[in-house]
């Protein structure tokens, strides 16, 4: 009866235990000069990617220099590294191809890749050096021919992934490798084969796991051998960061492996296959964020501190037909009565276009956030959202938001504005809309905050007088 219980246990135990094999996480350090301050964020298993955290390391100047999907979850690495100067990224449930063709079009190259069960992070960067990349998905075979060619014209293998029983490779071209081979090890003799590369003179390029083994890409570089470090499976992984960064090294490739690696291929949904992307262009205070749907959001960080966002998605009536959806374009209906009598149509009057996007096809919404957290925005047709700062918020439409709230304000001077009907706080910068705001030219005195350089206020919100 115990061995029949303890047979039992070990079966069931066995999927676990190969779902542990396949899933590793390695993390590869090396002295590396061009890397400057560096920072290791882990998401947790389960979790999405933590997006805003990327943005906040971007606004510090620091660029997504290794990322991976492991049992830990996401794992992202970001460095201040001269040799980048814009970067963007995609996380979607498709492989975006289409994507990294506009990115290879944009002068952009694929600087780090990985997924997990059910979406993909790809990102792209204008990156020094880089001339020319190419990428493959295939079997083991496929590739080796595929790598050899792409080897003998000056090709270097940079990015790998394991997904849907197949490995992605991507190669590229202008890279500070000097020589390349690669090779594969199991659990049992991965350290064993690092070392190995180490005594004979090489380094590691990059290392991944998937389909049960180890892929390591190694050789030497041009003008260095580093001294290199590294940690599977993230044990104590705190302590080995800190002490090897106090050292001068830095993290240098984080690959690992999760057995169900195998996202979407199929078009379920605009919103979960287009998926989401955003750049950084450093130096400057405007980036663009890719929404789901085909959307976009232009930001522009002021002096003040706040940001105007415009979006602008597919009109939610029309869905980017931009023809009335009651009368599907025709402008009217013929009536039964009287001979066919004909019948503009209501909703459009007979202009045949849809009337929430007035036949562009889109909707805008233009909005300001304060650095309290407060902010302002309305949409193409006038229709206002207040928000507090706290989670509060309001909204109406331009009509009639001048005839709620200001009663109070009628027999007195607003508190906020000094009876100017303008927010006293100038910007250097205003999105255009048909609630405009006060424009002051530079060289002439504002009357509402007296300062002579070219800037705008919005309208005040707590008298609503413009």
């Amino acid at each position: 009866m115990q061995k029949t219980i303890i047979l039992t246990a070990i079966l069931l135990l066995l999927p676990l235990m190969a779902m542990r094999a396949q899933n590793r996480t390695f993390m590869l350090m090396e002295q590396n000069p061009e890397y400057g301050q560096q920072y290791w964020f882990s998401s947790g298993v389960g979790n999405e990617l933590d997006c805003d955290k990327i943005k906040q390391h971007w606004n510090n100047d620091r660029y997504i220099t290794a990322v991976a999907y492991t049992e830990n979850g996401w794992s992202v690495a970001m460095s201040k590294d001269s040799k980048f100067s814009n970067q963007s990224y995609k996380y979607s449930g498709d492989f975006p191809r289409d994507w990294i063709k506009e990115k290879w079009d944009a002068g952009y190259y694929i600087t780090a890749i990985t997924c997990n069960q059910s979406k993909w992070f790809v990102v792209m960067s204008k990156y020094q050096g880089y001339t020319d990349q190419s990428y493959k998905h295939a079997t083991l075979s496929e590739l080796k021919t595929w790598y050899d060619q792409k080897r003998s014209a000056g090709y270097f293998l940079t990015q790998a992934t394991y997904s849907s029983g197949k490995w992605w490779w991507v190669v590229t071209r202008g890279t500070n490798i000097e020589t390349q081979g690669y090779t594969w090890a199991t659990d049992g003799d991965v350290g064993s084969e690092v070392k190995k590369i180490w005594n004979q003179g090489y380094r590691l390029h990059l290392v991944e796991y998937g389909g049960g083994q180890y892929l390591l890409a190694y050789g030497k570089l041009k003008g260095r051998t580093p001294q290199q470090a590294y940690n599977i499976d993230c044990n104590g992984v705190t302590a080995w960061l800190s002490k090897n960064w106090d050292n001068g090294m830095k993290l240098h490739y984080i690959g690992g492996g999760n057995p169900e690696s195998q996202p979407s291929n199929n078009v379920a949904s605009n919103q979960s296959n287009n998926g989401y992307s955003t750049t950084y262009q450093p130096g400057s205070n405007s980036w663009r964020e890719e929404l789901p749907g085909g959307g976009f959001r232009q930001n522009t960080r002021q002096a003040d501190g706040s940001i105007i966002s415009i979006t602008s998605t597919p009109c939610l009536w029309c869905h980017g037909t931009k023809v009335c959806g009651i009368c599907h374009g025709l402008g009217g209906t013929y009536g039964r009565a009287y001979g066919g009598m004909w019948y503009p149509c209501k909703s459009c009057a007979g202009s045949k276009v849809c009337q929430n996007c007035h036949g562009q096809g889109y909707s805008t919404f233009t909005s300001t956030v304060y650095p309290d957290g407060s902010g302002v925005g309305y949409d193409q047709n006038g229709r206002v959202t207040v928000t507090d700062g706290r989670g509060g918020g309001s909204g109406g439409s331009r009509s009639s938001s001048r005839d709620n709230g200001r009663s109070s304000n009628r027999r007195g001077t607003c508190p906020k504005c000094g009876g100017t009907g303008y927010d006293p706080v100038a910007h250097q910068y205003a999105a255009g809309s048909s609630m405009a705001p006060y424009h002051n030219s530079g060289g002439t005195t504002c009357y509402i905050c007296s300062r002579a350089t070219d800037h705008y206020h919005y309208r005040c919100l707590e008298c609503k007088r413009h």
